[in-house]
């Protein structure tokens, strides 16, 4: 049952966890925003900048760098 535990404790943490922000993968710019959402569907996102649009956004953990 140790595993159930460590199952349990990784779900709180991701629940409870502030958004990341999100990059666009063409020109690294986070000047993205939410473009429609169809409940069980992934996120769709689009570029500001350079116009991407897409599911696959870039997302940075608080140890990574600055892109």
């Amino acid at each position: 049952m140790p595993r159930f535990r460590e199952i349990i404790d990784i779900l709180k943490d991701a629940k409870h966890s502030n958004p990341k922000p999100v990059f666009c993968p063409n020109c690294e710019s986070p000047k993205m925003r939410s473009s429609e959402s169809y409940g069980i569907l992934p996120q769709k996102y689009v570029c500001e900048d350079c116009g991407y649009e897409g599911n696959i956004v870039l997302e940075l953990d608080e140890e990574d760098p600055e892109p």
